[in-house]
């Protein structure tokens, strides 16, 4: 047997295996390693999904930039509805990261997000978006605080928008002149009542509340505050001491003695940003906190208070992928993710900068002196919120962030939100005051005035009408009717027994001499007496259409916007129904024709609510329609009060209102027929007798009025 005698090999020397066998091992944890890091970084890149607020404007920054990050990157683009939306959806993890203002971080705390701040949004060096500084005459011998009592003060003013937030212009008076909170006074006119015993002649211009009446009581009965201003009377918007240089021409033109002013401003005010001085800064002082004088070319004046930078904040999870992710941003390649991402977080052209390390929202705002201090109300005591009465979970939830984002944009009284689980639960909690206000449709207007003792104080607004209420009769294409006359007799359908649509019909007969109006319509009508109740299924507007197309009916009457939505749906018979025109044709070929129209939903209180409360109740709710409503046709990009809320629609308010408004300021729409429903209180009785009351529509409607409206 010949035996085989291996030859030597690397393999057989067990020296030179275990060198390979390491080497070996070595790559492939190195592959390893790689590989995960490659994935980590493919797995973050992927969950990263930036919420984005779509602008109401021309330009759509989402619409524009998006396509381009998802071409070009793994960051995806969640559309919010508003900033506080966006912060939900963090919440909910369905988006990771957003740009935020420092208000809606102050509006969040309430919430328990988990989020940390990672890069702020800045445009210029400074640390702070500005800084609010007290500058006095040095001839005015103040020297402490203390000695501010008595001396001309010039404020900025309101109305100032973008410039400045209403709580940091009033902060300065708010920490000198705590208020009394007067039971006979409204915590505004408390608040003017302590800043004018505690100050001399002042400058304090712009609107003080909303309602021009109430405003100009209030600088009547408080002139101090007004009389530093250029023009004292008005004491208005665009007076020479108002906005943001406005208290610096006040304080050196020998008017005021102490002016609360940014300190930017400043600089530029007495000729230290490369601008000529208006004024010799030597003659100036900066007054400190703690009681000090500054000189004015001091290079680290005494702030009293900062305004963070705009930051974006993301889910603690992934807070330092986003900072790092962010941290490349640039406008060099205009073609690029980066530049498409920095479009999509910015409102203008800024500078990311990175923070040393992310941190929570409250260590962000606690870096910037006096500013959580400013927004830290603690209002009256006992309370003097407005009690706002909702009648779903749902509800409450997006009264719960009203109440808080009202707060912190400094908004008085505050809401103070309870839930109940229907309607009826709030009327009753209105008409007993555990509630001061409530929203009430069309056809529970008249219900809630009569049964419960309520009334309208502020109207939903729309200037398209089809998001008004506006009352059409439908009928069958080739009916054959000429006039309302021929109605007489035919079965009718209603949305619902004295409702809007119901009230404007009695009316319009009534207005036409028609006669016995109860007993107008056939008894088998739906909803024209309190005894001809049809099927649920054909209450409400599409109720009454569904009434006209079964069969049950020979006219309908309901919203323009139901009849236009049943026009522009599909189906088989959508086109074998017109608009009846019953009284007078249109001034204009396709005009459209309706009976009347009033608001989708209004603002009701009790109707013994006192002038004092009613006025605080007005001007709130004024004031929150200003911040958070529209504005010349654009929502709000911090809160959107009317609008959907997490994905359903007409949560409070109806999604297409545009403003609240008066009835004085509903009657001047040009749409003629406004009328209010709670202002009829009686009864069409089953009797037959017509006991509705005239001053529903003798003043208010226009019967059969018409519209330039052409209807495709």
């Amino acid at each position: 047997m010949v035996q085989i005698q291996a030859s030597p090999s690397i393999g057989s020397s067990p020296i030179r295996r275990s060198i390979v066998l390491r080497l070996l091992l070595v790559l492939v944890v190195v592959l390893l390693l790689h590989a995960i890091a490659i994935d980590a970084k493919s797995q973050t890149s992927k969950q990263l999904r930036v919420c984005v607020v779509e602008g109401s404007g021309t330009y759509k920054k989402g619409a524009q930039n998006c396509p381009t990050l998802e071409q070009k990157s793994n960051v995806r683009c969640v559309i919010g509805l508003d900033r506080l939306d966006c912060l939900r959806k963090i919440h909910k993890g369905t988006a990771d990261f957003a740009a935020f203002y420092p208000e809606d971080f102050l509006a969040a705390r309430w919430s328990q997000v988990d989020i940390l701040v990672t890069s702020e949004l800045r445009f210029h060096s400074e640390h702070f978006e500005y800084e609010i500084v007290v500058v006095v005459d040095n001839e005015a011998e103040i020297n402490t605080a203390k000695e501010l009592r008595g001396s001309k003060f010039c404020h900025p003013g309101h109305g100032l928008k973008n410039h400045w937030t209403a709580v940091l212009a009033d902060y300065f008076e708010t920490r000198l002149t705590p208020r009394e909170c007067e039971e006979d006074l409204s915590p505004v006119e408390s608040r003017l009542k302590s800043v004018a015993s505690f100050f001399g002649p002042s400058c304090r211009a712009g609107p003080w509340v909303p309602d021009p009446v109430e405003d100009r009581r209030l600088k009547k009965k408080y002139p101090s505050l007004c009389q530093l201003c250029y023009n004292s009377y008005q004491c208005a918007i665009g007076d020479k001491h108002w906005g943001r240089r406005g208290p610096l021409y006040c304080l050196t033109s020998g008017a005021g003695e102490v002016a609360w002013a940014r300190l930017d401003d400043v600089r530029s005010h007495f000729g230290f940003s490369g601008l000529a001085a208006e004024a010799n800064p030597i003659e100036y002082s900066f007054l400190c906190p703690d009681g000090h004088l500054q000189p004015l070319n001091t290079r680290k004046p005494c702030v009293w208070v900062s305004k963070p930078w705009p930051a974006i904040a993301a889910k603690s999870k992934v807070a330092m992928d986003v900072q790092d992710l962010v941290a490349q941003l640039t406008h060099d390649d205009v073609n690029s993710w980066q530049n498409a991402l920095l479009m999509v977080l910015e409102t203008y052209h800024v500078n990311i900068t990175t923070l040393d390390t992310v941190i929570p929202v409250d260590d962000y705002l606690d870096q910037a002196v006096g500013f959580q201090d400013a927004y830290n109300n603690p209002g009256c005591s006992p309370s003097r919120s407005i009690v706002f009465c909702t009648k779903s979970l749902l509800e409450l939830y997006k009264c719960s962030w009203l109440q808080e984002v009202a707060s912190v944009y400094g908004v008085e009284p505050g809401l103070q939100c309870i839930r109940t689980d229907n309607l009826d639960q709030c009327l009753a909690k209105v008409r007993s005051k555990d509630a001061d206000v409530v929203i009430v449709d069309q056809d529970n207007a008249m219900r809630a005035h009569r049964d419960y003792g309520l009334r309208p104080i502020l109207h939903e607004y729309s200037s398209n009408a089809l998001h008004k209420y506006m009352i059409v009769a439908v009928v069958a294409r080739g009916a054959g009717l000429r006039s309302g006359y021929d109605l007489r007799n035919r079965k009718a359908c209603f949305p619902q027994y004295e409702g809007a649509a119901h009230a404007t019909v009695v009316a319009a007969l009534r207005n036409h001499s028609i006669g016995d109006v109860g007993n107008f319509f056939a008894e088998s009508s739906c909803n024209w007496k309190s005894t001809s109740r049809c099927s649920a299924v054909y209450d409400g507007d599409d109720g009454a259409m569904r009434c006209l197309q079964n069969g049950l009916g020979e006219v309908a009457f309901m919203s323009y916007e139901t009849f236009k939505s049943m026009k522009n749906a599909t189906g088989a018979n959508q086109q074998d129904w017109t608009i009846f025109c019953p009284f007078n044709k249109p001034v204009k070929h396709n005009a459209l024709c309706y009976l009347g129209w009033t608001s989708v939903g209004r603002i009701m209180i009790s109707n013994e609510t006192i002038v004092r409360r009613e006025n605080e109740i007005y001007n709130a709710m004024k004031d929150i329609d200003k911040l958070f409503g529209r504005r010349n046709g654009l929502k709000a990009e911090a809160f959107n009060l009317y609008g959907s809320f997490d994905g359903r629609n007409d949560v409070l308010f109806k999604d297409g209102t545009e403003s609240l408004r008066n009835r004085q300021d509903m009657m001047r729409d040009k749409s003629d027929g406004f009328f209010e429903p709670a202002t009829s209180t009686e009864r069409l009785h089953s009797s037959g007798s017509t006991q509705l009351s005239r001053s529903l529509l003798l003043v208010q409607l226009v019967a059969a009025a018409v519209i330039a409206v052409t209807f495709a």
